[in-house]
């Protein structure tokens, strides 16, 4: 073995290990399921919340949406990965897509009369799509913007 081939295979241990904190994230599967989940119960009452003081639907929808994307770039500018952000995001849009376009509000698929499950599993899929989206492009943002504090 030559000095160049264990230059060459601490490189490339070097840049597994940076994908893996760019996936994975220093820290923040915890959070980003508690945060998740907290995201879900706000985002599917916020629409009860705005619509008191007249705020429409839509007006609603894209408000949840811009603070989700927002929400999800600062966790991933604070240490979180990949994957802890895409779980962050779907929180919130589970809430809000349910609440968009899914069934009428606070009703059982259980109950006698109540929508097929389909009403409730559509939104929630759609949800999980939009989430890798916004949530791989935010860890993206939100790794540049943490190399670029480092850097200063």
């Amino acid at each position: 073995m030559t000095g160049d081939d264990g230059g060459e295979g601490d490189a490339a241990e070097s840049r597994r290990a940076a994908l893996r904190r760019i996936a994975l994230g220093e820290s923040g599967f915890e959070r980003a399921t508690v945060w998740s989940a907290v995201g879900f119960a706000l985002a599917y009452v916020a629409f009860d919340a705005t619509a008191a003081v007249g705020v429409g639907s839509a007006a609603t929808t894209g408000s949840l949406a811009a603070v989700t994307a927002l929400g999800a770039v600062a966790f991933a500018a604070t240490g979180g990965g990949a994957f802890p952000a895409i779980l962050l995001a779907y929180g919130p849009f589970a809430g809000t897509l349910l609440r968009a376009v899914g069934p009428e509000p606070y009703v059982s698929p259980f109950a006698v009369g109540g929508p097929a499950a389909t009403a409730f599993t559509a939104p929630l899929a759609l949800a999980g799509a939009v989430a890798v989206a916004v949530g791989a492009a935010s860890a993206v943002v939100g790794f540049l913007f943490s190399r670029i504090a480092a850097s200063r």
